[in-house]
C-alpha cells in the first residue's frame, strides 16, 4: 500500500522501533568486522570500568563509557534509568531514516539487574570542545554551517500522523536535565504544547503554595507562562548541542564525524534546541557568538530561562 501524502520516507513510527529489552544487530558492521564475536556481557563491561574509570566514576548510577578498542566499541551504561534503550532507538533510526546525521551506529542494548547497556561504534575523532581553540576562522565558520545543516536535517523528520505526541522517540516521559526530577511526576508524554507548557507552570508552583494561603498550586498566578508559545511547532531534537557532544575530524574541524549523546533527545518544541544549546554556553564567548550567526534565536528564549532557573536548572 502506497504511504498517504501526510506521510513521508522521512516518517518515524512507533512500531518500526525495536523495543525488546534486548536487541542484537546482527548485520550491523561489529559482527562483519570482528568475525562475529559477540558484544560483552555486563560483568566485562564493569571490568572495563574498574580499569577506565576513577573509583568514584564506577560507583556512580551512570559511570563514562567504556571503550573496547580492538573491537571498535563503546559501551554507555547505567542503572535507575540513567540510561535507557531509548537513545538507542534513536541512533537506529536516525541511522535509517536520516542517513545524512551523523551518529554512531548502534550494534544493540542489553538489559540485566537494573543495568541497561547500549553497545555503539566507538567514533574516531575530538570533541569540538577540545578542537575550538585552535581553530581558524575558516574551520569555525565551515563548523557551524555544518551544524546549522544538521539542525535542519533533524527538523526534517517527521511523526506517524495519526500518532503524535512531544516525549522520547519511543512515547516515554522526557528525560531532560533542564527539568527531570524524580521528585516531580513523569514529563509526559504529551500531546500538545500546550500540555508541555501547562506541565511546566504547574512543576515551578508547585512546593509554594506555602506563600499563597488557601490556593492549590494550578491556581497559583504565574507570570511567565504567556512567554511560552503554543503554536510552537514539534521537531526532533538532539537537546544537548554541548560542544563535548560534537565529534570532528582532528585534521579538519569542520567535518563534523558524529553527535553523540542523544540520551535527552526527543520530539520537542522548535525552540528547545537553541535555547538548551545556549543555556550551556558562556554567553558572549566566541562559540556563542557563532552560534547567534548561525542559529536563530527564538522569542521564547525568556520564557525557557524562566523556566529553567526556577526549576533550579
Amino acid at each position: 500500500m502506497a504511504p498517504s501524502p501526510s506521510v513521508s520516507s522521512r516518517t518515524i513510527f512507533l512500531s518500526s522501533l525495536p523495543s525488546d529489552p534486548t536487541v542484537v544487530f546482527q548485520d550491523s558492521s561489529f559482527f562483519s568486522r570482528n568475525n562475529g564475536q559477540p558484544l560483552p556481557t555486563l560483568s566485562e563491561v564493569l571490568a572495563k570500568s574498574v580499569v577506565q574509570n576513577s573509583a568514584e566514576d564506577h560507583e556512580r548510577d551512570r559511570p563514562p563509557p567504556v571503550f573496547f578498542e580492538s573491537l571498535g566499541l563503546a559501551v554507555k551504561f547505567g542503572r535507575d534509568g540513567s540510561v535507557s534503550i531509548s537513545e538507542g532507538q534513536c541512533q537506529w533510526a536516525l541511522r535509517r531514516v536520516l542517513p545524512e546525521v551523523p551518529v554512531p551506529e548502534i550494534y544493540g542494548w542489553s538489559t540485566e539487574d537494573d543495568y541497561v547497556l547500549l553497545y555503539m561504534e566507538m567514533v574516531k575523532g575530538v570533541t569540538v570542545e577540545k578542537r575550538w581553540p585552535s581553530m581558524t576562522e575558516d574551520e569555525k565558520t565551515g563548523f557551524w554551517g555544518a551544524l546549522s545543516s544538521i539542525v535542519s536535517s533533524l527538523r526534517t523528520l517527521s511523526q506517524d500522523p495519526d500518532d503524535q505526541f512531544l516525549g522520547r522517540i519511543d512515547r516515554s516521559p522526557y528525560y531532560d536535565v533542564s527539568f527531570s526530577n524524580p521528585n516531580r511526576p513523569p514529563a509526559g508524554p504529551f500531546t500538545t504544547v500546550k500540555g508541555f507548557h501547562d506541565w511546566l507552570s504547574l512543576m515551578i508552583r508547585q512546593g509554594i503554595d506555602v506563600h499563597w494561603p488557601g490556593m492549590k498550586p494550578e491556581e497559583i498566578p504565574d507570570p511567565y507562562r504567556e512567554m511560552l508559545p503554543d503554536d510552537a511547532q514539534v521537531v526532533f531534537t538532539h537537546a544537548d548541542l554541548h560542544p563535548s557532544n560534537i565529534m570532528v575530524n582532528p585534521d579538519s574541524p569542520s567535518t563534523i564525524i558524529a553527535l553523540i549523546d542523544w540520551g535527552q533527545s526527543g520530539w520537542y518544541p522548535d525552540y528547545w534546541e537553541f535555547c538548551k544549546a545556549e543555556y550551556t554556553a558562556e554567553i558572549g564567548s566566541e562559540w556563542h557568538g557563532y552560534m547567534l550567526r548561525f542559529l536563530e534565536e527564538p522569542k521564547a528564549i525568556d520564557g525557557f530561562i524562566e523556566y529553567t532557573r526556577a526549576l533550579g536548572y
